[in-house]
């Protein structure tokens, strides 16, 4: 049976000099011990300068490398680390990181600051960063499987199974086509924020129920035809999970399908919601499902307190007036539509998900996708999901609308396990592996480390 491996975790980039805090002792490079204070580290002509607060040169290398004197009792804080890029959520926080450390020169003009860690301490922090560490303890079991699945697999040398912007369509004069794979990433193996999994580092007020779960469930992740599964997660689905191809390449994942979030279709819609009147019908109206709640204890335990601010997630709404669409629409695609005269779904997702959406401007039209690059171009950060009915409000001449209606449902791409609908499954008494059987079905957990026995 295989050992538990160590992931490498880019935490972050600058330009500028870094400044970190040790709360145990480190030692740099095998030779020089650092005691617990604060530190810095720059550029100096392609090489890094690691410095006393006071600006006292320690050393110059290529790269440093910090040891912890004790591996397990390791602290380093971060101070105002970016955290959710893009989103509606951005802003910048203090990590508390353990493991190894590496710091060096990336492209020439940055510094680079990476983390080496073991699987599951990683995982544990991964857990208490996505959601909240009081959350039911079958759910958290779930999403340490998962979220050790999608790190395996990563460090398998497999990667997603989508591309990367670099090798997605060139864009061409009407059509932007673009999705995002964790191939990006050169030099280490996750990156600390949402982009692959959020990792907020060391957690003490949510270690003790977030570690329960992931010692639980030690070693343990789900396999397709003998193969590491690629676990996505999103916060909530919307009453419907999403196949895979609408977010990502185009490609059939057979447990990543288009799934009810409930034990049976909700009564009163019709399917399949890739066709326009059911999509319309399915988003403006409320179908029941296991993320459709408000109830206030399960929510707080489910997400972060950086998510806490968005109120309405399973059913929302939005309304953008025309110089603010045009505005947006100009500032992100870096093209002139002149006015916006419509807004078409082309193509939907098994969850009503728009994958192409046209922009019908008074100068040009432009068709945009997939999932993600839609909610970019729609919004000043990015919309809740592309699960959208739209509708023109107004007009100011010659048929221009004067607004336009966003109403959506869910928040993320949908597909794979959505993390509100889990956590009420698990509130009802589901066990984690009935929870991964609802979301990935066909998958089968396997045990790649740790004890022999699989629950």
């Amino acid at each position: 049976m295989a050992k538990e491996p160590k992931i490498s975790v880019g935490v972050m980039a600058a330009q500028e000099p870094i400044e970190f805090h040790l709360l145990t002792s480190f030692e740099v490079n095998g030779k020089i011990t650092l005691s617990p204070g604060d530190y810095k580290v720059c550029l100096d002509r392609g090489r890094v300068s690691l410095l006393t607060h006071e600006g006292q040169l320690i050393t110059r290398d290529r790269l440093i490398r910090l040891l912890p004197k004790r591996f397990q009792e390791s602290r380093l804080l971060l101070r105002q680390i970016p955290i959710g890029r893009g989103f509606h959520w951005e802003g910048r926080q203090d990590l508390t990181l353990q493991g190894e450390f590496q710091v060096q020169c990336s492209k020439g003009k940055e510094l680079q600051v990476i983390s080496w860690l073991p699987l599951e301490m990683y995982l544990s922090s991964v857990i208490g960063s996505e959601m909240s560490g009081t959350a039911p303890l079958e759910f958290l079991k779930a999403h340490a499987v998962i979220s050790r699945s999608w790190a395996m697999r990563i460090m398998e040398g497999k990667g997603s199974v989508s591309l990367s912007p670099s090798s997605t369509p060139e864009p061409t004069e009407d059509t932007i086509l673009r999705w995002t794979g964790t191939e990006i990433h050169q030099g280490f193996d996750v990156c600390a924020d949402d982009h692959c999994q959020r990792y907020r580092g060391f957690l003490e007020e949510t270690a003790r129920n977030t570690e329960s779960a992931v010692r639980e469930t030690r070693g343990e992740i789900l396999t397709y035809k003998d193969e590491t599964c690629d676990t996505r997660y999103s916060k909530c689905c919307g009453g419907m999970t999403e196949n895979f191809s609408t977010a990502w390449e185009d490609q059939n994942v057979p447990y990543l399908r288009g799934l009810h979030d409930n034990d049976r279709p909700s009564p009163g819609f019709s399917f399949p919601l890739s066709e326009e009147r059911n999509a319309e019908a399915w988003i403006t109206g409320s179908p029941e499902a296991f993320c459709k709640t408000r109830n206030r204890e399960i929510l707080e335990t489910v997400l972060s307190p950086s998510d806490r601010t968005t109120r309405d997630f399973y059913r929302w709404e939005t309304s953008h007036s025309q110089d603010e669409i045009c505005g947006i629409v100009t500032q992100k695609t870096g093209r002139q539509l002149g006015w916006i005269r419509d807004l078409l779904a082309l193509e939907r997702g098994a969850s009503g998900r728009i994958s192409r959406l046209r922009i019908v401007g008074t100068a040009r039209t432009l068709t945009v996708g997939k999932e993600l690059e839609i909610r970019r171009i729609l919004s000043p950060t990015h919309l809740y999901s592309s699960a959208l009915v739209i509708k023109k409000e107004g007009e100011r001449r010659d048929g221009i609308p004067s607004a336009f209606r966003l109403t959506g449902a869910g928040w993320g791409h949908g597909v794979g396990l959505c993390q509100i609908g889990a956590a009420v499954m698990a509130t009802h008494g589901r066990t984690y592996g009935e929870i991964l059987r609802h979301y990935f079905p066909n998958t089968h957990l396997s045990k790649l480390y740790g004890s022999a026995e699989v629950r």
